[in-house]
């Protein structure tokens, strides 16, 4: 690769909250980046050090503001489902007091009125977080590129908001989205975009198990024969007994272990919570905390088959080719990306369809899904290279 331009990158995603997917992302840019000798500078929303769960630790929005001001180089939006949260939200998701208070009706009508989280966050300069124009960073010569991202579109939203974000996209360099949904949705803007895979894709090729083993704190020597299962606190099954029956009763149909695992922390992502309440309806389940990002990688890269609601969750096992199941058939993400990426036959199973794990599990075609994965970590680490050498 020639380098070329502004050495510097400025990577801003959500990485600054303990969700497993959006830690990876600055992990995954920052090792392809700095081996072609550029300056890796990361961003979240508020300043963080996760570093004990192997995570990054980022600088606040407001350093980025005044960094990005002065300074050329190149701002990365670092994929994830960003598309188009708003300060009130993110800020929920970081601070549990604040998410709290915005329960009681006064206080989220107070919010909604004086836009707290916004000022405090960013000065009130940016409008949509992970979608800052030229003219919010004060700096037309700066260079603005979105990593394969996700998420919800802007309905809803007044027309001057929409229009601020459709000029803001086509001022981009580089428009990447992680599934055909996205793109279409865009289209219905005019804004044009490239499909390419979630970049959490080549974590298979950026950390090799040798690594995973010396990173992670789990105790192995009876982690194997198991299902990783993880639910999501607010994507789970409206009878929760019913459903542990039927995961017991597919444990025993495959000679598996369960293990329940984690993966989102933050406030409105406590898969603990949920995890913790099926550990105690069925005992034979075995919870486990992971005490870092490695852990949960190991965890579902060791397993016979991983079963969740959550997408990188679920890429992860992809990444590794462990056969995989998405949960709850509700979760328009989840779907858009399979269905983009593996086939129309990998939708997820609904809480009342879990028997037909067995027939998934047995007829699993690990040769086709492990050539798919080859095809996606090229197209992930072309796009990666596109915006280096833009």
């Amino acid at each position: 690769m020639i380098m070329t331009g502004n050495k510097n990158i400025h990577f801003l995603s959500a990485a600054d909250r303990i969700n497993y997917g959006d830690l990876l992302f600055p992990l995954i840019f920052k090792k392809i980046a700095e081996e072609n000798g550029y300056t890796f500078n990361n961003y979240g929303i508020v300043r963080s050090n996760l570093s004990l769960f192997g995570a990054l630790p980022t600088k606040s929005y407001k350093i980025l503001l005044r960094t990005i001001k002065s300074e050329s180089g190149k701002l990365i939006i670092g994929g994830g489902e960003v598309f188009f949260a708003d300060w009130r939200t993110l800020y929920g998701f970081i601070n549990p007091f604040y998410s709290k208070a915005l329960k009681y009706k006064r206080i989220a009508a107070l919010e909604k009125k004086i836009r707290f989280s916004k000022f405090y966050l960013c000065f009130n300069q940016v409008a949509i977080p992970f979608c800052p124009s030229k003219n919010e960073l004060l700096n037309d010569k700066v260079k603005i590129y979105y990593n394969s991202v996700g998420g919800s579109l802007p309905y809803g939203k007044n027309k001057k908001e929409i229009e601020n974000i459709k000029q803001a996209l086509n001022n981009a360099s580089l428009v990447s989205v992680r599934d055909k949904r996205t793109a279409d949705e865009l289209k219905k803007l005019n804004v044009n975009s490239k499909i390419v895979p979630d970049s959490a894709i080549i974590i298979s090729s950026i950390f090799s198990k040798e690594e995973i083993l010396e990173n992670k704190t789990l105790d192995n020597k009876n982690l194997k024969n198991y299902i990783f299962l993880q639910l999501g606190i607010n994507k789970g099954p409206n009878n929760l007994v019913q459903f542990a029956l039927q995961i017991k009763k597919l444990s025993n149909e495959l000679n598996l272990n369960v293990i329940l695992c984690p993966i989102g922390k933050a406030p409105g992502h406590e898969d603990n919570i949920i995890l913790k309440k099926l550990q105690l309806i069925e005992s034979d389940f075995h919870y486990i905390e992971p005490k870092n990002i490695f852990d949960i990688m190991y965890l579902i890269s060791n397993s016979s088959i991983y079963m969740g609601t959550s997408l990188h969750g679920l890429i992860t096992a992809q990444s590794f080719n462990v056969p995989f199941v998405g949960l709850n058939e509700k979760l328009e993400k989840v779907n858009a990306y399979t269905t983009t990426w593996i086939g129309e036959n990998y939708r997820s199973l609904s809480f009342e369809e879990i028997d037909k794990t067995l027939n998934i599990f047995y007829s699993w075609n690990f040769s086709r899904i492990a050539k798919k994965n080859q095809e996606q970590i090229k197209l992930v680490k072309e796009n990666i290279f596109t915006i280096l050498d833009d």
